[in-house]
């Protein structure tokens, strides 16, 4: 067994029992799992696949549990993205049982499950300011450890990266998806953070970048463009002119990693006519739209990848027979769990954008206001891209969701705080 993996057992250990003390520090073990899922390191390869996301999940339930703590609890379901979370698996649940492939729904079902639970573990256990930090602080350091991954021994084929990633995002357009909602976190702590924290942001931002660069993924370019623009319109006062100034050395420094295979694909977005995967993917967006039509409640999960010879027969038939997916995160959800499901899906980000424009915008502190605009332009960002791949069951979504939850009860306790400090008349 190798010293990375000794290394990487002992703090995961370690973290579990001490989480049962304080439950946020086995939050840091998942998200250690996450960025450094042993299975897909070449150090990991001698360790037991004991499924160590599902350990690290038990644990924080477990300690949470310890703390009198559940997901059910008020701290969760007075979060009104709680709401349509929940409506939005139980109409996954609804629709399983009469799609077109039961075994594949219940995965589905169990995907979305596991996601709600642990949308709910992220509002119980991110209770300070400090911890929520810490959690963006150990996704920043876990996408520096993907960029190094990258920069010292990049895999790429047909110019873009290959064996990047976390368990549901190691290919490119997926990892890139991942690592934007970091960026306007890098801005944020570059700008405002401790001193420790700036060093850690300066030497993981050129590593960040270049990984979404080597991604070479279009959506990705389209949705850090969009995401610039969200941020000027969105940003207020002096923090306009930053948001200006960062995008320009962005800019600047993206521009010194880029090479010939990142612009001549990039190219091929502006010319997508004659572009076999870009017009592939708008076949199967109109074969999602028929779909929809005349499966209204949902054809369950994965109904679209096993109907796709019936709605895109052209696009199967050029990649040899097999089932495609319909790259495009909105149209998976409309296809797979209805209509109705589409607009649960829908509520449950708007309210959550929604949610971080009145925490930022309702405080006096701004610090505050900044973390929550980091979040929301990060999740802006995020949603563009996913207009461009299946992204439905991405974890970031639901880590982003989570904390804006645990953002929004924060908030309460520090005024309920501030509000018994006052003196009385």
């Amino acid at each position: 067994m190798s010293t990375t993996a000794l290394a990487w057992v002992a703090a995961f250990v370690l973290g579990c029992l001490a989480s049962f003390a304080q439950p946020f520090l086995a939050m840091l073990v998942y998200l250690l799992d996450y960025y450094e899922h042993p299975p897909l390191r070449w150090w990991g390869r001698g360790l037991p696949d004991l499924r160590w996301s599902l350990l690290a999940s038990i644990v924080l339930l477990l300690a949470n549990l310890a703390k009198g703590r559940n997901p059910f609890s008020s701290e969760v379901m007075r979060n009104p993205s709680t709401r349509w979370l929940l409506l939005f698996l139980l109409v996954a649940a609804l629709v399983t049982p009469f799609g077109v492939s039961l075994d594949r729904g219940l995965h589905y079902l169990a995907d979305i499950a596991k996601l709600v639970l642990l949308y709910g573990l992220i509002i119980l256990s991110v209770r300070t300011r400090g911890q929520f930090r810490l959690f963006v602080l150990a996704m920043i350091l876990g996408s520096f450890v993907w960029g190094l991954e990258a920069w010292i021994d990049p895999s790429r084929s047909a110019g873009r990266l290959m064996g990047i990633g976390g368990p549901d995002s190691l290919n490119d357009n997926s990892a890139a998806a991942h690592l934007i909602p970091v960026i306007p976190f890098l801005v944020l702590f570059l700008l405002k953070g401790t001193w420790w924290q700036r060093v850690l942001c300066l030497g993981a931002g050129p590593f960040i970048v270049n990984t979404i660069i080597l991604c070479n993924s279009r959506g990705a370019t389209i949705a850090m463009g969009g995401m610039s623009v969200a941020a000027l319109l969105l940003a207020r006062g002096r923090l306009r002119i930053l948001v200006l100034a960062a995008i320009v050395v962005a800019g600047l420094a993206a521009s010194a990693l880029v090479d010939q295979t990142f612009i001549e694909r990039q190219l091929t977005t502006l010319q997508y006519e004659e572009d076999g995967s870009a017009m592939g993917r708008i076949e199967a967006w109109k074969g999602a739209l028929h779909l929809m039509s005349d499966h209204p409640l949902g054809a369950g999960g994965g109904g679209f990848d096993i109907l796709s010879p019936v709605y895109i027969p052209s696009v199967v038939e050029a990649h040899g027979g097999e089932d495609r997916a319909v790259h495009n995160t909105y149209l998976w959800v409309g296809s797979d769990w209805g209509f109705l499901g589409l607009l649960f899906f829908l509520l449950f980000v708007f309210t959550t954008l929604r949610e971080l424009h009145r925490i930022g915008r309702g405080s006096s502190d701004v610090s505050l206001y900044y973390e929550c605009f980091a979040l929301q332009i990060g999740l802006i960002g995020f949603l563009i891209a996913a207009f461009f791949i299946n992204r439905p069951y991405a974890e970031i979504l639901y880590w982003i969701a989570g904390l804006t939850g645990a953002l929004r009860n924060i908030q309460r306790t520090e005024i309920d705080a501030a509000a018994t400090a006052e003196p009385q008349t």
